[in-house]
């Protein structure tokens, strides 16, 4: 059961990523995430999702990504944005996202473009994706 729940928490980062519950001000769950991971809520970080997708799915998981790469590299909070490929293993995904605070994700996590995108993307996955937090060293 704990096994299962923790190969849950990231899929469902991801899913409630963009939702809210009625109360106003409830945090994002990949907010609450990082803020329990970062240091500082102004500081540049980065994330890895790793993505196995479905056999098959290669080609419409690249083409959802397409409007939300594109949109997402425009938003004032977004560092970089890049999604690759295992050359080893054509079915995984590693995005690379960066953002300049919490604040920037957390509008990035309230545009349509990127609940559109985890809509589409997710159930085209093998598993759950995970989530890895990266900063630059002091």
């Amino acid at each position: 059961m704990l096994r299962a729940l923790m190969f849950a928490a990231p899929l469902t980062l991801l899913l409630t990523a963009g939702t809210r519950t009625n109360a106003a001000d409830e945090e994002l769950p990949i907010v609450k995430m990082l803020k329990s991971k970062l240091k500082d809520e102004k500081k540049t970080f980065a994330i890895l999702v790793t993505f196995k997708v479905k056999a098959g799915n290669e080609k419409k998981f690249e083409e959802a990504f397409v409007p939300c790469l594109a949109a997402t590299r425009k938003e004032a909070g977004c560092v970089a944005y890049v999604l690759n490929r295992d050359t080893e293993d054509p079915t995984t995904y590693i995005m690379y996202e960066s953002f300049k605070g919490i604040p920037g994700i957390e509008a990035h996590m309230k545009e349509k473009h990127t609940q559109t995108l985890l809509a589409t993307v997710v159930p085209m996955c093998d598993g759950e994706p995970k989530i890895k937090v990266l900063t630059v060293p002091e």
